[in-house]
């Protein structure tokens, strides 16, 4: 497939692009270690947009497969809308291991920030609401986003949630194909004071969207 369009994301930039059924996004990780939130709606109909819930628990399952919520999503997962319609799939996943990104956590915000006495400060909630404000969309719209090459996981002995530098290298890259028309909204996460999200640096990341 040709490539049909790229970007750069500066660090902690947003940026907002359209993806027709079919066509491949590819998000690619520069420098290693850096993560993106990624937001998507239905671009002929914003009110469905992205559930990460459905998406962890009402997969596209080959005929007959057993019911298995997973807690990760990785190649062949589908990411879901909150009608329970596969939006994207995902069909490239290099870092190793796979799977590594958030799907349980909420984006971050200026109330995270400016609570924890590091603020004011734009999160990735304020990021993307700018990017698809041209759009019509309001922040109070933004779904829980997929945040490409989070290390969330949890820590069952101490039972919460751990944030980890993320196991992206330099080339690294997730790749998604549309399965319905896309508007993709995309934060290039500036946290680097609260914890390991982005190892605290932030770098910039790469966009290309491939097909017709």
């Amino acid at each position: 497939m040709e490539v049909v369009h790229d970007h750069v994301l500066p660090p902690k930039s947003g940026y907002a692009l359209e993806l027709g059924q079919g066509q491949h996004l590819r998000i690619t990780d520069l420098e290693g270690k850096q993560v993106v939130d990624v937001a998507v709606f239905n671009a002929d109909n914003h009110g469905e947009k992205l559930s990460t819930s459905n998406s962890r628990t009402r997969y596209v399952p080959e005929p007959g497969a057993e019911y298995v919520p997973r807690d990760r999503l990785t190649e062949g997962d589908t990411l879901m809308s909150t009608l329970c319609r596969p939006m994207m799939t995902i069909v490239r996943d290099t870092p190793e291991p796979k799977g590594v990104h958030d799907v349980h956590n909420r984006m971050c915000n200026r109330f995270l920030f400016e609570s924890h006495g590091v603020g004011p400060r734009d999160g990735c909630h304020e990021i993307i609401s700018r990017a698809v404000e041209p759009y019509g969309i309001g922040p109070e719209d933004i779904p829980d986003t997929m945040d490409v090459f989070m290390n969330y996981h949890h820590d069952c002995e101490r039972g919460r949630w751990v944030i980890g530098e993320p196991v992206s290298k330099p080339g690294d890259y997730i790749e998604l194909r549309a399965e319905i028309n896309c508007l993709v909204g995309l934060s290039n996460c500036p946290e680097d004071v609260l914890t390991d999200c982005n190892a605290k640096h932030c770098t910039p990341m790469k966009v290309e969207v491939f097909g017709p």
